[in-house]
Protein backbone atom coordinates (compact mmCIF):
# COMPACT_ATOMS: atom_id res chain seq x y z
CA UNK A 1 0.00 0.00 0.00
CA UNK A 2 1.63 3.09 -0.99
CA UNK A 3 0.06 5.70 1.11
CA UNK A 4 -1.28 5.04 4.51
CA UNK A 5 -5.59 5.05 4.71
CA UNK A 6 -5.63 5.14 8.32
CA UNK A 7 -4.55 3.04 11.17
CA UNK A 8 -1.63 0.82 10.75
CA UNK A 9 -0.61 -2.48 11.96
CA UNK A 10 1.94 -2.38 15.10
CA UNK A 11 5.61 -2.80 14.44
CA UNK A 12 5.23 -6.00 16.83
CA UNK A 13 2.74 -7.89 14.99
CA UNK A 14 4.23 -7.08 11.62
CA UNK A 15 7.79 -6.83 12.30
CA UNK A 16 8.10 -4.23 9.69
CA UNK A 17 8.01 -0.20 9.61
CA UNK A 18 4.99 0.87 7.85
CA UNK A 19 4.60 3.84 5.80
CA UNK A 20 2.88 6.88 6.91
CA UNK A 21 1.95 10.18 5.04
CA UNK A 22 3.16 13.47 5.59
CA UNK A 23 0.07 15.14 7.20
CA UNK A 24 0.38 12.02 10.30
CA UNK A 25 3.67 13.34 10.62
CA UNK A 26 3.14 16.74 11.06
CA UNK A 27 -0.01 15.89 13.45
CA UNK A 28 2.77 13.85 15.72
CA UNK A 29 4.95 17.03 15.54
CA UNK A 30 2.28 19.44 16.65
CA UNK A 31 0.77 16.88 19.45
CA UNK A 32 4.32 16.40 20.90
CA UNK A 33 4.45 20.37 20.96
CA UNK A 34 1.29 20.56 22.81
CA UNK A 35 2.28 17.73 25.03
CA UNK A 36 5.22 19.72 26.21
CA UNK A 37 3.86 23.12 27.10
CA UNK A 38 0.72 21.34 28.32
CA UNK A 39 2.87 19.26 30.49
CA UNK A 40 5.28 22.42 31.25
CA UNK A 41 2.48 24.46 32.05
CA UNK A 42 0.42 22.12 34.39
CA UNK A 43 4.15 21.50 36.67
CA UNK A 44 4.12 25.83 36.60
CA UNK A 45 0.83 26.24 38.07
CA UNK A 46 2.02 23.64 40.86
CA UNK A 47 4.68 25.76 41.68
CA UNK A 48 2.19 28.49 41.43
CA UNK A 49 -0.15 26.44 44.09
CA UNK A 50 2.85 25.89 46.60
CA UNK A 51 4.49 28.88 46.56
CA UNK A 52 1.30 30.72 47.44
CA UNK A 53 -0.13 28.01 50.20
CA UNK A 54 -3.13 26.66 48.07
CA UNK A 55 -2.96 23.68 49.58
CA UNK A 56 -6.34 22.49 48.28
CA UNK A 57 -5.55 22.98 44.48
CA UNK A 58 -1.61 22.45 45.02
CA UNK A 59 -3.27 18.52 45.96
CA UNK A 60 -5.89 18.19 43.51
CA UNK A 61 -3.37 19.17 40.39
CA UNK A 62 -0.41 17.43 41.91
CA UNK A 63 -2.35 14.59 41.90
CA UNK A 64 -4.24 14.70 39.00
CA UNK A 65 -0.53 14.43 37.37
CA UNK A 66 0.98 12.22 39.70
CA UNK A 67 -2.20 9.83 38.75
CA UNK A 68 -1.87 10.24 35.13
CA UNK A 69 1.98 9.43 34.93
CA UNK A 70 1.85 6.75 37.18
CA UNK A 71 -0.96 5.17 35.22
CA UNK A 72 0.92 5.87 31.75
CA UNK A 73 4.06 4.40 33.30
CA UNK A 74 2.29 0.84 34.19
CA UNK A 75 0.95 0.85 30.73
CA UNK A 76 4.35 1.31 29.04
CA UNK A 77 6.20 -0.84 31.25
CA UNK A 78 3.59 -4.07 32.59
CA UNK A 79 0.92 -3.35 30.15
CA UNK A 80 1.48 -3.01 26.56
CA UNK A 81 5.11 -3.23 26.80
CA UNK A 82 7.63 -1.20 25.22
CA UNK A 83 7.05 -1.87 21.02
CA UNK A 84 10.55 -2.28 19.85
CA UNK A 85 11.29 -4.66 22.87
CA UNK A 86 8.90 -7.65 20.97
CA UNK A 87 5.31 -9.19 21.78
CA UNK A 88 3.23 -7.48 23.77
CA UNK A 89 1.70 -10.65 25.95
CA UNK A 90 5.94 -11.58 27.11
CA UNK A 91 5.65 -10.83 30.13
CA UNK A 92 9.21 -10.56 31.03
CA UNK A 93 11.15 -9.66 33.92
CA UNK A 94 10.14 -6.70 36.13
CA UNK A 95 13.37 -5.58 36.57
CA UNK A 96 13.78 -5.75 32.71
CA UNK A 97 10.65 -3.31 32.65
CA UNK A 98 11.52 -1.21 35.61
CA UNK A 99 13.89 1.20 33.01
CA UNK A 100 10.51 1.61 30.87
CA UNK A 101 8.38 2.48 34.08
CA UNK A 102 10.81 5.20 35.10
CA UNK A 103 11.74 6.46 31.46
CA UNK A 104 8.06 7.16 30.93
CA UNK A 105 7.25 8.74 34.26
CA UNK A 106 10.20 11.01 33.61
CA UNK A 107 8.23 11.89 29.84
CA UNK A 108 10.82 10.45 28.03
CA UNK A 109 9.33 7.29 26.33
CA UNK A 110 6.93 9.83 24.50
CA UNK A 111 9.89 11.90 22.71
CA UNK A 112 11.29 7.63 21.61
CA UNK A 113 8.15 7.35 20.12
CA UNK A 114 7.71 10.47 18.37
CA UNK A 115 11.14 10.32 17.12
CA UNK A 116 10.97 6.89 15.91
CA UNK A 117 7.60 7.81 14.19
CA UNK A 118 8.61 11.37 12.50
CA UNK A 119 12.25 9.81 11.40
CA UNK A 120 12.20 6.13 11.17
CA UNK A 121 9.00 6.14 9.88
CA UNK A 122 7.92 3.97 12.59
CA UNK A 123 3.99 3.54 12.82
CA UNK A 124 1.98 5.43 15.41
CA UNK A 125 0.12 3.33 17.48
CA UNK A 126 2.28 3.95 20.59
CA UNK A 127 2.46 7.62 20.09
CA UNK A 128 -1.21 7.70 20.26
CA UNK A 129 -2.23 5.95 23.12
CA UNK A 130 0.13 7.43 25.00
CA UNK A 131 -1.21 11.12 23.90
CA UNK A 132 -4.61 9.42 24.67
CA UNK A 133 -4.32 9.22 28.00
CA UNK A 134 -2.58 12.27 28.66
CA UNK A 135 -5.75 13.80 27.47
CA UNK A 136 -8.13 11.71 29.66
CA UNK A 137 -5.95 11.28 32.53
CA UNK A 138 -4.28 14.81 32.86
CA UNK A 139 -5.37 17.24 30.28
CA UNK A 140 -9.45 16.95 31.03
CA UNK A 141 -9.28 16.97 35.03
CA UNK A 142 -6.68 19.09 35.64
CA UNK A 143 -8.57 21.65 33.20
CA UNK A 144 -11.09 21.80 35.69
CA UNK A 145 -8.67 22.12 38.50
CA UNK A 146 -7.40 25.25 37.46
CA UNK A 147 -10.38 26.69 36.02
CA UNK A 148 -12.39 26.56 39.55
CA UNK A 149 -8.45 27.99 41.08
CA UNK A 150 -9.02 30.79 38.83
CA UNK A 151 -12.74 31.48 39.65
CA UNK A 152 -12.47 31.57 43.17
CA UNK A 153 -8.99 32.36 43.93
CA UNK A 154 -7.05 33.72 40.96
CA UNK A 155 -9.92 36.56 40.63
CA UNK A 156 -11.04 37.26 44.29
CA UNK A 157 -8.02 36.22 46.38
CA UNK A 158 -10.72 34.66 48.75
CA UNK A 159 -9.86 31.33 49.83
CA UNK A 160 -6.52 33.31 51.07
CA UNK A 161 -5.30 36.19 53.25
CA UNK A 162 -2.64 36.89 50.76
CA UNK A 163 -4.10 38.51 47.48
CA UNK A 164 -2.84 36.27 44.52
CA UNK A 165 0.21 37.62 42.38
CA UNK A 166 -0.39 38.96 39.24
CA UNK A 167 0.66 36.49 36.94
CA UNK A 168 -1.77 33.91 38.44
CA UNK A 169 -5.01 34.34 36.41
CA UNK A 170 -2.98 34.73 32.88
CA UNK A 171 -0.85 31.65 33.68
CA UNK A 172 -4.05 29.59 34.90
CA UNK A 173 -5.94 30.76 31.12
CA UNK A 174 -3.69 29.91 29.33
CA UNK A 175 -2.53 26.41 30.65
CA UNK A 176 -6.46 25.92 30.80
CA UNK A 177 -6.74 26.79 27.11
CA UNK A 178 -3.87 24.47 26.10
CA UNK A 179 -5.69 22.00 28.09
CA UNK A 180 -7.92 21.94 25.89
CA UNK A 181 -6.30 21.98 22.89
CA UNK A 182 -4.21 18.67 24.23
CA UNK A 183 -7.80 16.51 24.86
CA UNK A 184 -9.31 17.70 21.38
CA UNK A 185 -6.03 16.57 19.81
CA UNK A 186 -6.07 13.50 21.87
CA UNK A 187 -8.90 12.47 21.33
CA UNK A 188 -9.02 13.20 17.59
CA UNK A 189 -5.57 10.78 17.18
CA UNK A 190 -7.39 8.22 18.43
CA UNK A 191 -10.36 8.36 16.19
CA UNK A 192 -7.83 8.59 13.49
CA UNK A 193 -5.98 5.74 14.93
CA UNK A 194 -8.97 3.22 15.07
CA UNK A 195 -10.35 3.98 11.02
CA UNK A 196 -8.68 2.24 8.08
CA UNK A 197 -9.35 5.74 6.10
CA UNK A 198 -9.61 8.96 7.11
CA UNK A 199 -8.44 12.37 6.34
CA UNK A 200 -6.35 14.97 7.85
CA UNK A 201 -9.57 17.23 7.21
CA UNK A 202 -11.92 15.03 9.45
CA UNK A 203 -9.11 14.10 12.45
CA UNK A 204 -9.07 18.39 12.56
CA UNK A 205 -12.71 18.53 12.54
CA UNK A 206 -12.82 16.24 15.64
CA UNK A 207 -10.07 17.86 17.47
CA UNK A 208 -12.05 21.55 17.53
CA UNK A 209 -15.16 19.60 18.13
CA UNK A 210 -13.79 18.01 20.99
CA UNK A 211 -12.10 21.18 22.42
CA UNK A 212 -15.06 22.59 22.12
CA UNK A 213 -16.48 19.84 24.37
CA UNK A 214 -14.59 19.53 27.28
CA UNK A 215 -14.37 23.74 27.31
CA UNK A 216 -17.92 23.92 26.95
CA UNK A 217 -17.98 21.18 30.08
CA UNK A 218 -15.19 22.23 32.23
CA UNK A 219 -15.95 26.21 31.89
CA UNK A 220 -19.66 25.45 32.96
CA UNK A 221 -18.74 23.29 35.74
CA UNK A 222 -15.74 25.79 37.19
CA UNK A 223 -18.57 29.13 37.03
CA UNK A 224 -21.22 26.49 38.97
CA UNK A 225 -18.53 25.50 41.40
CA UNK A 226 -17.41 28.86 42.12
CA UNK A 227 -21.19 30.09 42.44
CA UNK A 228 -21.69 27.34 45.10
CA UNK A 229 -18.59 26.75 46.55
CA UNK A 230 -17.13 24.65 48.55
CA UNK A 231 -19.56 22.16 48.18
CA UNK A 232 -21.48 22.54 44.43
CA UNK A 233 -18.38 20.72 42.50
CA UNK A 234 -18.38 17.39 44.57
CA UNK A 235 -21.92 17.23 44.48
CA UNK A 236 -22.01 18.18 40.81
CA UNK A 237 -19.48 15.39 39.91
CA UNK A 238 -20.90 13.21 42.31
CA UNK A 239 -24.26 13.13 40.78
CA UNK A 240 -23.30 13.06 36.96
CA UNK A 241 -20.80 10.34 37.78
CA UNK A 242 -23.80 8.16 39.60
CA UNK A 243 -26.04 9.42 36.13
CA UNK A 244 -23.35 7.89 33.61
CA UNK A 245 -22.99 4.61 36.12
CA UNK A 246 -26.26 4.07 35.30
CA UNK A 247 -26.24 4.69 31.74
CA UNK A 248 -23.57 2.15 31.09
CA UNK A 249 -25.38 -0.50 33.04
CA UNK A 250 -28.48 0.45 31.55
CA UNK A 251 -26.64 -0.05 27.97
CA UNK A 252 -24.55 -2.97 29.13
CA UNK A 253 -21.79 -2.57 26.55
CA UNK A 254 -19.38 -3.04 29.00
CA UNK A 255 -19.18 -5.20 32.18
CA UNK A 256 -20.11 -3.28 35.42
CA UNK A 257 -16.82 -3.60 37.46
CA UNK A 258 -15.19 -2.06 34.00
CA UNK A 259 -17.92 0.89 34.22
CA UNK A 260 -17.16 1.65 37.28
CA UNK A 261 -13.63 2.91 35.85
CA UNK A 262 -14.31 4.41 32.62
CA UNK A 263 -17.54 6.35 34.17
CA UNK A 264 -14.59 8.35 35.83
CA UNK A 265 -13.37 10.49 32.76
CA UNK A 266 -16.59 10.29 30.95
CA UNK A 267 -17.66 12.80 33.53
CA UNK A 268 -15.85 15.34 31.83
CA UNK A 269 -15.95 14.28 28.08
CA UNK A 270 -17.30 11.28 26.40
CA UNK A 271 -14.23 9.58 25.06
CA UNK A 272 -15.18 6.95 22.78
CA UNK A 273 -14.54 7.41 18.64
CA UNK A 274 -17.75 8.70 16.93
CA UNK A 275 -16.95 5.98 14.34
CA UNK A 276 -17.44 3.21 16.76
CA UNK A 277 -21.33 1.65 16.09
CA UNK A 278 -23.92 2.39 19.09
CA UNK A 279 -23.83 -1.18 20.87
CA UNK A 280 -20.37 -0.66 20.62
CA UNK A 281 -20.42 2.58 23.02
CA UNK A 282 -19.94 2.22 26.80
CA UNK A 283 -22.60 5.42 27.16
CA UNK A 284 -24.36 6.32 23.61
CA UNK A 285 -23.77 9.49 22.21
CA UNK A 286 -27.05 10.34 21.93
CA UNK A 287 -27.79 9.60 25.85
CA UNK A 288 -24.52 11.06 27.09
CA UNK A 289 -25.03 14.04 25.00
CA UNK A 290 -28.50 14.34 25.57
CA UNK A 291 -27.52 14.46 29.70
CA UNK A 292 -25.06 17.21 28.84
CA UNK A 293 -27.29 19.32 27.65
CA UNK A 294 -29.96 19.24 30.92
CA UNK A 295 -27.27 19.19 33.02
CA UNK A 296 -26.26 22.14 31.39
CA UNK A 297 -29.77 24.14 31.75
CA UNK A 298 -29.52 23.01 35.12
CA UNK A 299 -26.49 24.60 36.18
CA UNK A 300 -27.41 27.40 33.83
CA UNK A 301 -29.83 28.02 35.83
CA UNK A 302 -28.17 28.07 39.19
CA UNK A 303 -25.31 30.38 37.54
CA UNK A 304 -28.02 33.18 36.39
CA UNK A 305 -29.98 32.59 39.76
CA UNK A 306 -26.82 33.78 41.62
CA UNK A 307 -24.99 36.25 39.39
CA UNK A 308 -25.43 38.70 41.74
CA UNK A 309 -22.83 37.12 44.09
CA UNK A 310 -19.53 38.14 41.95
CA UNK A 311 -21.47 41.58 40.80
CA UNK A 312 -19.39 43.47 43.21
CA UNK A 313 -16.21 42.58 42.72
CA UNK A 314 -15.40 44.11 39.63
CA UNK A 315 -12.57 42.13 38.94
CA UNK A 316 -13.97 38.58 40.12
CA UNK A 317 -17.06 39.72 37.86
CA UNK A 318 -14.44 40.08 34.78
CA UNK A 319 -13.54 36.92 35.30
CA UNK A 320 -16.47 34.83 35.92
CA UNK A 321 -18.27 36.51 32.75
CA UNK A 322 -15.16 35.51 30.55
CA UNK A 323 -15.84 32.22 31.62
CA UNK A 324 -19.34 32.34 31.03
CA UNK A 325 -18.67 33.73 27.63
CA UNK A 326 -16.63 30.78 27.02
CA UNK A 327 -18.93 28.55 28.16
CA UNK A 328 -21.34 29.36 25.92
CA UNK A 329 -19.71 30.18 22.69
CA UNK A 330 -17.93 26.50 23.44
CA UNK A 331 -21.59 24.66 24.26
CA UNK A 332 -22.71 26.76 20.75
CA UNK A 333 -19.28 25.39 18.88
CA UNK A 334 -19.75 21.82 19.91
CA UNK A 335 -23.31 21.53 18.54
CA UNK A 336 -22.06 23.66 15.48
CA UNK A 337 -19.39 21.05 14.65
CA UNK A 338 -20.87 17.83 16.02
CA UNK A 339 -23.59 17.26 12.89
CA UNK A 340 -20.95 17.13 10.56
CA UNK A 341 -18.21 15.60 12.16
CA UNK A 342 -21.57 12.70 13.26
CA UNK A 343 -22.58 12.42 9.44
CA UNK A 344 -19.28 11.40 8.53
CA UNK A 345 -18.29 9.35 10.93
CA UNK A 346 -21.54 7.06 10.43
CA UNK A 347 -20.18 6.67 6.67
CA UNK A 348 -17.23 5.10 7.99
CA UNK A 349 -19.37 3.21 10.80
CA UNK A 350 -16.64 -0.08 12.29
CA UNK A 351 -17.24 -2.40 15.12
CA UNK A 352 -15.27 -2.63 18.12
CA UNK A 353 -13.23 -5.75 18.24
CA UNK A 354 -13.52 -6.84 21.96
CA UNK A 355 -15.55 -9.33 23.10
CA UNK A 356 -15.22 -7.94 27.03
CA UNK A 357 -13.45 -4.72 27.64
CA UNK A 358 -13.56 -5.64 31.97
CA UNK A 359 -11.95 -9.02 30.97
CA UNK A 360 -9.24 -7.86 28.34
CA UNK A 361 -8.44 -4.75 30.18
CA UNK A 362 -7.54 -1.27 29.30
CA UNK A 363 -3.83 -2.32 27.86
CA UNK A 364 -5.71 -4.87 24.90
CA UNK A 365 -8.50 -2.17 24.44
CA UNK A 366 -6.26 0.70 23.67
CA UNK A 367 -2.67 -1.43 21.99
CA UNK A 368 -5.09 -2.98 19.94
CA UNK A 369 -7.38 -0.55 18.38
CA UNK A 370 -10.85 -1.38 19.67
CA UNK A 371 -12.18 -2.33 16.21
CA UNK A 372 -12.27 -5.63 13.87
CA UNK A 373 -9.79 -5.39 11.07
CA UNK A 374 -12.82 -7.34 9.25
CA UNK A 375 -15.14 -5.01 9.92
CA UNK A 376 -13.56 -1.94 9.08
CA UNK A 377 -14.67 0.84 6.03
CA UNK A 378 -11.68 -0.97 3.97
CA UNK A 379 -13.49 -4.09 3.34
CA UNK A 380 -11.38 -6.63 3.01
CA UNK A 381 -8.37 -4.78 3.84
CA UNK A 382 -8.31 -5.53 7.18
CA UNK A 383 -8.25 -9.69 6.32
CA UNK A 384 -5.88 -9.09 3.46
CA UNK A 385 -3.25 -7.81 6.03
CA UNK A 386 -4.16 -10.24 8.51
CA UNK A 387 -3.43 -12.81 5.85
CA UNK A 388 0.01 -11.25 5.33
CA UNK A 389 0.59 -11.13 8.42
CA UNK A 390 -0.45 -14.42 9.73
CA UNK A 391 0.83 -16.12 6.24
CA UNK A 392 1.53 -19.29 8.72
CA UNK A 393 -2.86 -20.09 9.06
CA UNK A 394 -4.24 -21.28 5.82
CA UNK A 395 -7.23 -18.91 5.28
CA UNK A 396 -10.76 -19.94 5.61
Amino acid sequence: MAGRDGFQPCVMDTHAATPIPNWERRLVVVALSVHVVDVGLDLCVVILFLSHAQWGFLFGSAGVILWAWLVSSLYVSFGGGAPAVGDIDDDGDVTERLPSFFMNFAQIQIFAEAYRCVFYNGDTDYFHTLRLMEAILESAPNSLVKLYALVIWASTGTVSLDAPPAIAAPLLQLSVLVSFLSVGIGLAMWEQKVQFRTSAAYVAGVAIMRAFEIAARATTLAVFAGLTHPHGIFWALIVDYGIIVLLIVRHQSVQFTYGLFVALPLVLVSLEPLVWRREDHAVPKDSYYTVRIVEFVLMWTVIIHNQDAVAADDRAGSVVLGCEVLALVSMLGLFVTLPFVWRIARQHELSRDVADWADEGAKEAMHDGLYSDSEGSGGSGGSDRAAEDHDELPPE
